[in-house]
């Protein structure tokens, strides 16, 4: 495995937004009075949208050390295999989502399908190895 390329910035960023998002959660009630609360929003919105992007920033991040650690290592089997079972795990939390008879369902489709979300957007930054066109041509047609 290689090593993997660590963006120092945006953790860093991510860290110093969440931090901030917290401090302002507890600052902004103190500065201000709970009429101007009601009628700005953006003001009870601070905190949410500082941490929203510090977290973004930080699954921006393990995306680039995943993409960077594995990209040109896997084979195109592997690759394709991880690709449906995560495309399974998504349709599995659909069908969980809309099914009509236990809440249970409900619950663990959504958790499946965020997850499975999750993991199809970090594995669509991955890049298998390159294989030779004509053995990935003679391995297309057998698998049709």
């Amino acid at each position: 495995m290689r090593r993997p390329h660590a963006p120092i910035a945006l953790p860093a960023i991510a860290v110093l937004l969440i931090v901030l998002g917290f401090v302002a959660s507890r600052l902004i009630p103190t500065m201000v009075t709970e009429q101007q609360l009601a009628t700005n929003v953006l003001l009870s919105a601070i905190p949410f949208i500082l941490i929203f992007v510090g977290i973004l920033l930080l699954y921006i991040t393990l995306i680039v050390l995943v993409a960077s650690s594995l990209n040109g290592l896997l084979s195109q089997r592997v690759f394709r295999v991880v690709t449906r079972v995560i495309i399974a795990g998504i349709l599995l939390g659909i069908v969980g989502m809309f099914q009509p008879w236990a809440m249970a369902f409900y619950t663990r489709g959504f958790s499946v399908l965020l997850i499975a979300t999750l993991s199809y957007i970090l594995w669509s930054h991955v890049t298998p190895a390159f294989e030779d066109v004509q053995e990935e041509a003679r391995g297309g047609l057998a698998a049709h």
